[in-house]
C-alpha cells in the first residue's frame, strides 16, 4: 500500500474523477475526506471506502467559499490531525458563446475552477507548511493548455489552475511540499454525459 494511513482531501469526490481519486486512494492505504457539495454524493463514496476498511469523512463544501473551506480543513484537523494530500478535483464545465456569456456565469466556473483551487490549497498549505510535508495534485485539462471554442471560462479557469500550480510548486518546494498538476483530455463521467 502506498498511501498506508495517509490522510488525502479530494474535491469534487461525489462523482466522476474525484470519487475515482477517492477510491483508488483508498484502496492504496489513505484516508479520505470525501468532499462535494452533494452531501448525499459524498456520504455515498465515503460508504465505500468504509467498506474496504479505511476511515473516510464526508463533508460537504463549497470550495469557492472561504468559509467553508476553512471550516472543512477544520474539521478534518479535528478528526485526524493532519492533511497529507490535497487533491483539488472539484470543477464545472461550461459550454456558451463567449459574446453571449453573462458576468454571472463566468464568475461562477472562475469561482469554482480556480478560486477553489487557491482557497484549498492555501489553507491546507499552511498545515503543510508546519509540517513540512505534503503533496498538492490539482487536476486540470488539455482545454488549459489548448483553446476550446465555446468553453472560453473553462479555458481559461484551467490555464490559470496550470499557473497556480507552477507558482505554489516553487513557493513551498523548500517546505517539503510537492504541488503538480495533471491535463486529462475527455473522460467519460456524469458530468460529461450530461455536457454532450
Amino acid at each position: 500500500m502506498k498511501l498506508k494511513d495517509k490522510v488525502a482531501i479530494v474535491t469534487g469526490a461525489g462523482r466522476g474523477i474525484g470519487r475515482e481519486i477517492a477510491l483508488l486512494f483508498a484502496n492504496e492505504g489513505a484516508n479520505i475526506v470525501v468532499n462535494d457539495i452533494a452531501y448525499e454524493s459524498a456520504q455515498e463514496v465515503a460508504k465505500e471506502i468504509e467498506n474496504m476498511g479505511r476511515v473516510a469523512l464526508a463533508i460537504k463544501a463549497d470550495v469557492s467559499n472561504s468559509f467553508n473551506v476553512n471550516h472543512m480543513v477544520q474539521r478534518v484537523l479535528e478528526k485526524f490531525n493532519r492533511i497529507d494530500i490535497l487533491v483539488n478535483n472539484a470543477g464545472i464545465p461550461l459550454v456558451k458563446p463567449a459574446e453571449e456569456m453573462n458576468e454571472d456565469e463566468w464568475d461562477k466556473v472562475l469561482n469554482v475552477n480556480l478560486k477553489g483551487p487557491f482557497l484549498c490549497s492555501t489553507a491546507v498549505g499552511k498545515i503543510m507548511i508546519k509540517q513540512k510535508s505534503g503533496k498538492i495534485i490539482n487536476i486540470s485539462s488539455i482545454a488549459g493548455i489548448n483553446a476550446f471554442p465555446f468553453r472560453i471560462a473553462y479555458c481559461t479557469s484551467k490555464a490559470g489552475l496550470i499557473m497556480l500550480t507552477k507558482v505554489l510548486a516553487i513557493e513551498w518546494a523548500k517546505y517539503n511540499i510537492n504541488v503538480n498538476a495533471i491535463a486529462p483530455g475527455y473522460v467519460k463521467t456524469e458530468m460529461i454525459a450530461e455536457l454532450l
